[in-house]
Protein backbone atom coordinates (compact mmCIF):
# COMPACT_ATOMS: atom_id res chain seq x y z
CA UNK A 1 0.00 0.00 0.00
CA UNK A 2 1.19 3.46 -0.87
CA UNK A 3 1.61 5.98 1.75
CA UNK A 4 -1.07 7.76 2.85
CA UNK A 5 -1.95 9.66 6.14
CA UNK A 6 -5.53 10.30 5.62
CA UNK A 7 -6.08 6.58 5.39
CA UNK A 8 -3.31 5.84 8.35
CA UNK A 9 -5.61 8.38 10.20
CA UNK A 10 -9.10 6.46 9.61
CA UNK A 11 -7.28 2.66 10.01
CA UNK A 12 -6.53 4.60 13.38
CA UNK A 13 -9.21 5.46 14.43
CA UNK A 14 -11.87 2.81 13.80
CA UNK A 15 -9.33 0.51 15.03
CA UNK A 16 -9.13 2.71 18.27
CA UNK A 17 -12.85 3.29 19.07
CA UNK A 18 -12.92 -0.77 18.53
CA UNK A 19 -10.70 -1.47 21.15
CA UNK A 20 -12.35 1.37 23.33
CA UNK A 21 -15.63 -0.80 22.84
CA UNK A 22 -14.00 -3.49 24.10
CA UNK A 23 -12.49 -5.20 21.04
CA UNK A 24 -9.47 -7.43 22.44
CA UNK A 25 -5.52 -6.00 21.19
CA UNK A 26 -4.52 -8.32 18.62
CA UNK A 27 -1.23 -7.65 20.09
CA UNK A 28 0.70 -7.84 23.29
CA UNK A 29 -0.25 -4.42 23.98
CA UNK A 30 3.02 -2.23 25.14
CA UNK A 31 0.80 1.20 25.84
CA UNK A 32 -2.28 1.31 27.71
CA UNK A 33 -4.15 3.89 25.44
CA UNK A 34 -6.49 2.79 22.47
CA UNK A 35 -4.85 4.71 19.60
CA UNK A 36 -1.42 3.64 20.66
CA UNK A 37 -2.03 -0.18 20.84
CA UNK A 38 -4.14 0.59 17.33
CA UNK A 39 -1.05 2.24 15.79
CA UNK A 40 1.13 -0.67 17.32
CA UNK A 41 -1.47 -3.25 15.40
CA UNK A 42 -1.00 -1.80 12.26
CA UNK A 43 2.92 -1.57 12.61
CA UNK A 44 3.02 -4.77 13.49
CA UNK A 45 0.81 -5.77 10.32
CA UNK A 46 -2.18 -7.28 12.52
CA UNK A 47 -4.62 -5.18 11.46
CA UNK A 48 -4.75 -4.13 7.27
CA UNK A 49 -7.36 -2.64 5.29
CA UNK A 50 -9.32 -5.07 2.61
CA UNK A 51 -9.91 -2.19 -0.08
CA UNK A 52 -8.47 1.08 0.73
CA UNK A 53 -10.37 2.15 -2.75
CA UNK A 54 -13.90 1.48 -1.19
CA UNK A 55 -12.53 3.70 2.08
CA UNK A 56 -11.69 6.25 -0.11
CA UNK A 57 -15.07 6.56 -1.91
CA UNK A 58 -16.92 5.91 0.90
CA UNK A 59 -15.69 8.80 2.67
CA UNK A 60 -16.01 11.07 -0.36
CA UNK A 61 -20.05 10.05 -0.51
CA UNK A 62 -20.17 11.09 2.98
CA UNK A 63 -18.61 14.59 2.61
CA UNK A 64 -20.97 15.34 -1.02
CA UNK A 65 -24.08 14.44 1.35
CA UNK A 66 -22.95 17.01 3.98
CA UNK A 67 -22.63 19.91 1.58
CA UNK A 68 -25.38 21.76 1.08
CA UNK A 69 -26.14 24.40 -0.99
CA UNK A 70 -26.90 27.83 0.60
CA UNK A 71 -30.63 27.90 -0.86
CA UNK A 72 -31.09 24.43 0.98
CA UNK A 73 -29.83 25.94 4.55
CA UNK A 74 -32.18 28.68 4.52
CA UNK A 75 -34.95 27.05 2.91
CA UNK A 76 -38.58 27.94 4.95
CA UNK A 77 -40.33 24.60 5.72
CA UNK A 78 -44.01 25.68 5.59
Amino acid sequence: MEENKYLLTMMVAKRAKQLQDGARPLVKPKYKKSILIALQEISEGKVYLKDASSLEKSEKDKEKEEIKEPEELFKEKH
